[in-house]
């Protein structure tokens, strides 16, 4: 849907495609800056929501020495069935609660 919008910094109509990138033909700035800094903020959140609820395992790198690869292979089997067990307690309790 086509359109035309008022820029708010220079104060002239320039073609609007109701997008958050359009653009002044006048000035070039944003015709809806407010939106585009509500995309911005709303994808920094969830960048932000990602990081924080991702599990961080040991990372067996390959350049550790024979020694360290075995200790943190057992230390990641017990993260694996840790988190393996707490997956299936949560799944019963959702199973059972309907």
């Amino acid at each position: 849907m086509k359109g035309t919008k008022k820029c708010p910094h220079c104060g002239h109509w320039s073609p609007w495609n109701q997008e958050i990138t359009d653009r002044c033909q006048n000035c070039h700035r944003l015709l809806d800056p407010a939106a585009y800094e509500r995309q911005a903020a709303q994808e920094e959140r969830k960048e932000e929501e990602s990081k924080r609820f991702t599990l961080d395992f040991i990372r067996i790198n390959p350049d550790d020495p024979y020694f360290l690869k075995f200790f943190k292979s057992i230390g990641l089997g017990f993260q694996l069935a840790f988190a393996g067990i707490v997956s299936f307690i949560l799944w019963l309790i959702a199973v059972l609660a309907g």
